[in-house]
């Protein structure tokens, strides 16, 4: 057998390709056509200073490539396996017989200009260290502005990010044991979320390209698998901010029976710079072993990651990695690199920092604007979209308000005015008005299918809900709404062929407000719901079904993916984080929680209704104190009935004032109609007063208020019980230094270890 490498960016020289233009006139004219210069001159004369340019390099590396296997081809090669390092990946797809000379090129030609648009960033070789190695330093030091970009070999790891931080982090890699670390001399950060834009560009220019199947098996940098036909387009453009995953393409090969000198490296430096690590690699980690050759011969295929370390123990992830677990299609259609999502936290509590830090990772987050005021929310839009890469991935909660539509309704306004994309539907029993109009704002029909520019997630806990979200906007709600102008008639008709929502997140036991629902018996009744919808929109994209609620831990993310859903929200484990939008007090009580400090309580706004939530009760009265309340609301018909000294112990200890005193101020907040209820029935004005307690428990809770700490609500599920559990005598051990991305990092990292370690076991494959 024999495999064909092709070096990537690094690898020009000036004098590359000499003799190749003359021997072949054709190609080199094409070349020539289409970059608007000659291309002989650039590769034979330069100047350096332009060779090097991105936007020239990488043309030039794909024509030289391009060439110098036509003339191996000329000379009898034949090839088993093609692999290029990344920009070179599309040389093998020439070879391959999957883009003719001339497509190869104009694709690579518009990816050098997009990658060239690039500034601020910088890469870094780093040497003598593995790559779970990097990426602990990466967590440890908070290094949000770094990614590992290239892993080459075991032992040879590209970082990558802005340059700043890249220049900044040497004596942290070298105080590790890094034998060497060096900066390199590019301006982009490559393969990096910070490349998102340029990928957005890349994946519009591929969608008129037509890939053939490759007549030769070419390795994707991104699976380090052979491509799959209908996903090479997909990948290429993943491509751009994916790792390049060269040393597991090489251990996959030598698992394929593949020896060291059944590999020839074409390219400039006749075989100097990719074939080395084929030996590296060798030598260092040997080929993969059954376990992690088990998906085969796909583009979907999980990741091999690299070993990952937890309190001490360190597994060798055969089979799953973090960034494979869950649907590669909701990864792309939402730009994440996880199946991942933080869920928001009301009274931003999943705050604008939150969101900040998970989309520069690549992550997706919802902002909590439950609770919170219209200008609060507006201004956490634009402080989120100042200060995050454009296209990066970020949402917005949007809680329902069944007594208070009008508040729904001025929310759609604002996430349109904003053009916010994406949104977490929450609390919703039914669709409403305005769900539809910002599902139909952006809908449009492109090539046959029909497409949504607004996305929504709908977290539900019920079978017939989901079905609500998977069905076309109700009838009677267009037809309002075409009455009062809210939509226009192509609207509407768009919305009849589409399902109300994009995906549906099936919420267990959670923090909050919660229907203590269990994951087994709730994610496959709504993937049934699902699979039905899906059938029934043939012009819709993919319907994604995800699961958050009682997610704290790796074993409980793997469950949810056996189980099939194609994404995780995680919740509480966020709101004891350096980001979470609560007090430090609040966040010291949560770190030392355990599974069984919660309880539950009635929920303020719709206690009436007899709606609960989960919160702490470690160290606190409010569940008690909750409860009571809701008790004497329905055994009284007006605060006066209350038993005079009960009704002291209450006014002193709950709410350290009078109950008129509360209604006074309650009579400053609500509209002017609540009030005049509420003095016409008294039953109604205990409410008020009684929901006043269940404000100032939040309020207190969200400002660390030590003197009234006993009275705190904090919601919260036992997940993070779970979580501290967990990590406790690791790193994340202290809530401050955990972070939302690193949690995310090592828990899909974590899982992925664990359903590899089950998975083999259960295979037969030996383990513990």
């Amino acid at each position: 057998m024999k495999a064909f490498l092709f070096p990537g960016q690094g690898a020009q020289r000036i004098g590359m390709g000499e003799g190749l233009f003359e021997a072949f006139p054709e190609q080199t004219a094409c070349a020539d056509y289409v970059l608007g210069y000659s291309i002989r001159e650039l590769c034979l004369t330069g100047p350096m200073e332009r060779l090097t340019q991105t936007q020239f390099t990488q043309p030039a590396l794909y024509v030289v490539g391009a060439l110098t296997w036509l003339k191996r081809v000329a000379d009898g090669a034949k090839a088993d396996y093609l692999l290029g390092h990344s920009v070179a990946e599309y040389i093998a797809l020439f070879a391959a017989g999957v883009v003719d000379f001339e497509t190869g090129l104009r694709l690579v030609q518009k990816r050098g200009a997009l990658m060239a648009e690039a500034t601020g960033g910088g890469m870094a070789a780093v040497l003598g260290l593995e790559a779970a190695q990097v990426e602990d330093i990466i967590r440890r030091h908070g290094l949000t502005d770094i990614f590992a970009a290239n892993v080459n070999t075991p032992k040879q790891i590209v970082v990558s990010g802005k340059r700043e931080a890249v220049v900044a982090a040497e004596p942290l890699f070298l105080e590790a044991g890094a034998s060497h670390y060096r900066v390199l001399q590019v301006s982009g950060a490559f393969h990096t979320p910070f490349m998102q834009p340029a990928r957005d560009a890349f994946t519009r220019f591929l969608a008129d390209i037509e890939f053939r199947a490759p007549q030769v098996p070419v390795i994707s940098n991104v699976t380090a698998r052979p491509h799959r036909p209908d996903a090479i387009a997909r990948l290429m453009a993943e491509q751009i901010t994916a790792p390049v995953r060269w040393s597991d393409s090489i251990r996959y090969l030598l698992a394929k029976g593949l020896a060291f000198e059944d590999f020839e490296e074409l390219g400039p430096a006749g075989g100097a710079v990719v074939k080395p690590m084929v030996k590296r690699t060798q030598l260092e980690a040997g080929p993969l072993d059954a376990a992690e050759l088990a998906a085969e011969e796909t583009a979907e295929a999980p990741t091999v990651e690299a070993p990952t370390r937890m309190n001490g123990t360190r597994h060798k992830a055969a089979g799953f990695g973090a960034a494979t677990l869950g649907s590669a299609s909701f990864r792309e259609d939402f730009g994440v690199k996880y199946a991942y999502a933080a869920g928001a936290m009301y009274q931003g509590i999943a705050s604008a920092e939150l969101v900040i830090r998970m989309a520069k990772a690549g992550l997706l987050a919802f902002f909590g604007a439950g609770g919170l005021p219209m200008l609060a929310v507006e201004q956490a839009i634009q402080r989120i979209r100042s200060d995050i890469p454009p296209g990066a991935p970020f949402g917005m909660n949007f809680i329902a308000h069944a007594n208070f539509p009008q508040l729904e309704e001025d929310l759609a306004d604002l996430l349109l005015r904003h053009q916010v994309r994406v949104i977490e539907a929450s609390a919703f029993m039914e669709v409403t008005p305005a769900l539809v109009r910002y599902r139909a704002k952006g809908l449009s029909r492109e090539g046959g299918k029909i497409k949504a520019a607004n996305r929504i997630v709908a977290k539900i806990s019920r079978p017939d809900v989901a079905a609500q979200f998977l069905s076309p906007a109700p009838e009677r709600l267009l037809t309002r709404l075409l009455e009062s102008g809210g939509i226009t008639p192509d609207e509407a008709a768009l919305l009849r062929e589409v399902p109300m929502a994009d995906a549906l997140c099936v919420e267990s036991d959670s923090g909050g407000h919660t229907d203590q629902g269990m994951p087994f018996t709730l994610i496959p009744a709504t993937l049934k719901v699902r699979d039905d919808a899906q059938a029934r929109f043939p012009d819709f994209a993919r319907i994604h079904v995800g699961a958050g609620g009682g997610i704290g831990t790796p074993e409980a993310a793997a469950a949810v993916f056996v189980l099939g859903a194609d994404f995780i929200l995680t919740g509480s484990i966020n709101q004891c984080t350096v980001e979470a939008g609560t007090s430090d007090a609040v966040k010291d009580m949560l770190e030392g929680m355990n599974v069984y400090d919660t309880d539950y309580a009635p929920s303020g706004e719709m206690f009436e209704m007899g709606s609960k939530v989960q919160v702490l009760k470690k160290g606190l009265f409010f569940p008690a104190r909750a409860n009571k309340l809701v008790s004497l609301y329905r055994q009284h018909e007006s605060l006066e009935e209350i038993e005079p000294a009960l009704r002291r112990q209450i006014e002193e200890r709950y709410f350290k004032r009078s109950f008129d005193e509360v209604f006074a101020d309650v009579k400053a907040s609500y509209r002017a109609a609540e009030v005049e209820r509420a003095e016409r029935q008294p039953k109604h004005r205990m409410a008020l007063v009684f929901k006043r307690y269940f404000r100032d428990t939040t309020r207190w809770a969200l400002a660390g208020d030590l003197e009234h700490k006993v009275d705190f609500q904090v919601h919260c599920g036992p997940a993070l019980g779970a979580f501290n559990q967990w990590v406790a005598g690791s790193d994340l051990a202290s809530w401050r230094n955990r972070h939302p991305d690193l949690i995310a990092d090592r828990l899909m990292a974590e899982t992925a270890d664990l359903l590899s370690r089950r998975f083999s076991i259960l295979l037969g494959e030996g383990g513990s």
